[in-house]
């Protein structure tokens, strides 16, 4: 939120405040992730999420590494805001379709009305499926 207070632009009603979060695992470093999303949303932003799926857990590795449970973390901890989502890329050679499909969504809603509420949005076209907030 600091780099949007010192964007060279002035703020105007209705300008949207986008914040993409994309990665491969769990916050580990930092403050407490629900606390950052929810003062950004609190000041108008919506932070949407792109997860890169890594190979499946071995014994050795903790069950909240599991594919699912990432997904699941960005859905409930990290995402927020009017019209938030999830995309999902399942390995890293699909991050740029995963990447482009989000921004293609992303684009498209700048032209929707701005709501809140939960959605679940079907797998988005050209790789990486989204799951909405």
């Amino acid at each position: 939120m600091a780099q949007f207070d010192r964007a060279p632009y002035e703020s105007h009603e209705g300008l949207r405040r986008t914040i993409d979060v994309s990665g491969d695992g769990f916050n580990n470093s930092g403050r407490e992730v629900t606390h950052a999303r929810d003062d950004a949303v609190a000041r108008g932003a919506t932070i949407n999420g792109l997860v890169i799926l890594k190979e499946p857990a071995t014994p050795l590795v903790p069950e909240h590494a599991q594919p699912h449970a990432i997904v699941d973390y960005y859905r409930d901890r990290v995402i927020g805001g009017p019209g938030a989502f999830v995309m999902v890329a399942e390995d890293i050679e699909s991050f740029g379709r995963a990447l482009t499909s989000k921004l293609i969504a992303e684009i498209a809603q700048a032209h929707q009305p701005r709501h809140a509420g939960l959605r679940e949005t079907k797998a988005a076209p050209a790789g990486g499926s989204m799951l909405g907030r």
